[in-house]
């Protein structure tokens, strides 16, 4: 990956609707929604509640975004998510 000067890392919780969900399946559906600047780390599968667990995501981005408002958008538009929540940035 090519140096893009400053950069934001954050962190995303993801939650999807089904208990069964396929989470590395999940992760490229993802990873093709950013725009080629941005990119996912890692990430950490965590408990919700009831089975239901979530997927904490860790994205590089560049610092002219700002928050997490872009990058959750861009998660927004994949089907069979119930939250997206921003949890924190900071500079990489």
């Amino acid at each position: 990956m090519k140096a893009m000067g400053k950069e934001f890392i954050a962190l995303i919780d993801v939650v999807p609707e089904d208990i069964e969900t396929d989470f590395e399946q999940l992760i490229e559906t993802l990873k093709s929604t950013l725009p080629n600047e941005a990119v996912i780390e890692r990430y950490d599968i965590m408990p919700v509640a009831f089975g239901l667990k979530k997927a904490r995501v860790r994205v590089r981005y560049p610092e002219e975004w700002g928050g997490t408002d872009k990058i959750e958008e861009c998660f927004s538009n994949v089907d069979g998510i119930q939250g997206i929540e921003g949890i924190a940035f900071s500079k990489a």
